[in-house]
């Protein structure tokens, strides 16, 4: 995989009404949330992009701030804005509050993205995680009919149409539903601390 092909797309836009407070902005072990993701990333792209309508809400961080063109659309709307500003050819995209995302899953996702148009974990469960995901550049024009159709989840855009997706099993990425686990409550919170992760 040539670096310069990749970038990250950290997704920091929510509104974060479960948690009572800004999710991306939640402070663990010393460093706010949205931070030790971007760095976790950083190692396997060449570029780091935020996805976040504050722009100045995030520009303590040393990554550009993008802001969403199709205003109150979720995170497609997100991952959209940075595919249209910015060609690569795959897009690491990940929620913000997914810290126990292990590096090496991402990596995984990247070695196995040859063909397909993304790359998505699944758990055992069945529960598809769209927003841990590795997107290739092809994916655009069904997020934007996605987008045009009023959907604001991954899950209206994926799979779509004509659309190569390559699900990651636990078996496959050495991941657990744990690892994909999302911080939306203080109890969510409160559970991740206590594992110690970060």
């Amino acid at each position: 995989m040539i670096a310069d092909e990749i970038c990250a797309v950290i997704l920091a836009g929510g509104k974060s009404r479960r948690m009572g407070q800004n999710k991306a902005l939640i402070n663990i072990g010393g460093r706010p949330l949205v931070e030790i993701m971007a760095e976790r990333v950083s190692p396997l792209a060449d570029k780091v992009f935020i996805s976040a309508n504050d722009t100045e809400l995030f520009s303590f961080l040393p990554f550009p701030v993008v802001p969403d063109l199709c205003p109150n659309q979720g995170p497609l709307s997100g991952l959209q804005a940075v595919m249209r500003g910015h060609v690569y050819t795959l897009y690491i995209t990940m929620a913000c509050d997914i810290p126990g995302l292990p590096a090496s899953l991402i990596r995984r996702m990247l070695d196995v993205s040859e063909g397909f148009d993304a790359v998505i974990p699944r758990t055992p469960d069945g529960w598809a995680h769209p927003l841990a995901a590795v997107y290739r550049r092809t994916c655009l024009p069904v997020i934007e009919e996605a987008l045009r159709k009023k959907a604001n989840k991954f899950i209206d855009a994926f799979p779509g149409d004509g659309l190569r997706v390559r699900w990651m099993e636990p078996g496959d990425g050495d991941f657990t539903d744990v690892d994909l686990a999302n911080i939306n409550t203080p109890e969510d919170l409160r559970r991740f601390q206590s594992k110690n992760y970060i």
